[in-house]
């Protein structure tokens, strides 16, 4: 599995080796093996908490040698503003990554119940 962070907002430059570290937990405990990358953004790239974006197949990635998992976009200063939690943000990311969604209430609750045994695992270790 490798996963590369990505700073994009020099004020989230510090947080790069904790969303690494519980990003490769996550994915351990999850099974997921490829090549995953996360973005720290600021409100000038995206005025949002978390995005995520999973490849597609077919998307050629010559610059990578793993199969492409997808892409995960947190925004350090929007979630701290909104009083959200980074690593529930980063989380909620690599469910979506991993195949979790929550479009209907069946898989809402399935995602939730994910996230919060997995927030308890990451948060704690």
């Amino acid at each position: 599995m490798k996963i590369d962070v990505v700073v994009l907002d020099k004020r989230a430059e510090k947080l790069k080796p904790l969303i690494s570290k519980k990003a490769k937990e996550l994915a351990g405990i999850l099974r997921l093996n490829g090549h995953l990358e996360i973005f720290l953004v600021g409100n000038k790239q995206m005025k949002k908490n978390v995005l995520s974006y999973v490849a597609s197949g077919d998307f050629p990635r010559p610059d990578i040698k793993q199969k492409a998992l997808g892409e995960i976009y947190l925004n350090p200063s929007f979630i701290k503003k909104n009083k959200e939690n980074l690593l529930f943000m980063l989380l909620h990311g690599v469910l979506h990554i991993a195949g979790y969604d929550h479009k209907k209430k069946s898989d809402r609750i399935k995602m939730e119940k994910k996230e919060n045994i997995l927030f308890l695992i990451i948060k704690s270790s």
